[in-house]
């Protein structure tokens, strides 16, 4: 089976948008793609860049709607499956959404996304309702298909539930920054999903500039033994069209081995024992804001932070949670944590090595 993702960038112009991306159908099925599919919001500016100011509903469209209907007709005419996502209103909520339109242009039906994130550029808890169709697998004309919408792909449940519908390619439709995540985890997360379930996972980002984020591009493939086949280029847009073949599904290791050695009898005690801990509300602009001593116990939120610094920061904390241990043991180190009300945000460290003295202070 040949697929198609299209990793185009974006405009204010939804209608342009639009055309290039039925564009973009086009010639990847005149490269034979049999089935073809788009990155998050593909036709639209990045919604949750920033907060909502209370008009987002105004943005979203219905489904069935002006979108889907056009991909409906352009399914039929190229005998082609076509997985667009766009931001969807039903009744009062809105939704983060794939559309799953089989290669006869009937709308097979909707995934859309269960899990919903809050952080510096992607505001989305202030657009989207959490789904509410479970992780639903599609008989298509090109076999049965998952969707993973972006921020799903963090969950293995989410991952392990596609597999267990039988799915033999799970699409994440993605909206990727650059630099968004430490090296090399953007592929390795997806490969150990496709080796762990045996399946293809195809990750399509979008790419380009926009108001707040540069998005990186970088979409790729990997099959059901956890390698990548496929990669698309970086910043820029591009059309990667790969051959799948579906038949490494059923010999893959998951799907002879891990998933018929399952043991869902313990999985549910496992997974029910505790429930989901609320998020942290984050320090109020009037915060105290103090140092404070750092015992064993009250250490572990510190070294958790060495492991979330963004890209450039690992050149002025220490490397990692290692060295902060051990500084923090060390007789030649002064380290304390530094906290808004009760919250840990930081932390600083003089270091005597002997000759002259240091600070490394990290947030």
């Amino acid at each position: 089976m040949r697929l198609a993702l299209i990793q185009q960038h974006t405009t204010s112009d939804k209608a342009e948008n639009l055309a290039r991306g039925l564009e973009a159908v086009r010639e990847a099925a005149r490269q034979g793609s049999q089935l073809v599919c788009f990155a998050e919001l593909a036709f639209e500016p990045f919604y949750p860049q920033r907060p909502s100011d209370g008009t987002h509903r105004d943005l979203a469209e219905s489904i069935p709607g002006p979108t889907t209907d056009a991909f409906c007709r352009l399914a039929k005419e190229l005998n082609v499956v076509i997985i667009p996502n766009l931001y969807e209103q039903a009744d009062d909520q809105t939704f983060d959404t794939s559309a799953i339109i089989d290669a006869n242009g009937h709308l097979l039906g909707l995934s859309r996304m269960n899990h919903i994130p809050d952080y510096e550029g992607f505001h989305e808890k202030t657009y989207y309702t959490p789904g509410d169709l479970d992780a639903p697998v599609f008989s298509t004309a090109v076999g049965r298909i998952g969707v993973a919408i972006c921020y799903d792909r963090h969950y293995p449940e989410t991952m392990r539930a596609l597999a267990l519908a039988d799915a033999d390619l799970v699409l994440v439709p993605q909206a990727g920054a650059v630099n968004e995540w430490p090296e090399g985890l953007y592929e390795a997360e997806m490969r150990v999903a496709a080796f762990q379930n045996g399946y293809f996972v195809a990750l399509c980002n979008r790419v380009g500039h926009e108001e707040n984020l540069e998005f990186a591009g970088e979409s790729f493939i990997c099959n059901p033994a956890g390698n990548v086949i496929a990669r698309a280029a970086k910043s820029k847009d591009d059309i990667l069209v790969c051959d799948i073949e579906m038949d490494q599904v059923a010999s893959s290791h998951a799907r002879r081995l891990f998933l018929p050695d399952r043991r869902p009898d313990l999985y549910a005690e496992w997974l029910g024992a505790n429930p989901t801990r609320e998020r942290a509300s984050e320090p109020g602009k009037d915060a105290v804001v103090s140092l404070r001593v750092l015992t064993e116990e009250t250490l572990r939120p510190i070294l958790a932070m060495s492991n979330q610094m963004l890209p450039g920061q690992e050149q002025m904390v220490a490397p990692n949670s290692v060295s902060i241990a051990q500084a923090h043991f060390s007789s030649k180190a002064w380290f304390r944590g530094i906290y808004a009300a009760d919250t840990p945000v930081g932390f600083i460290m003089l270091y005597d090595d002997g000759t002259s003295p240091s600070t490394t202070c990290g947030e």
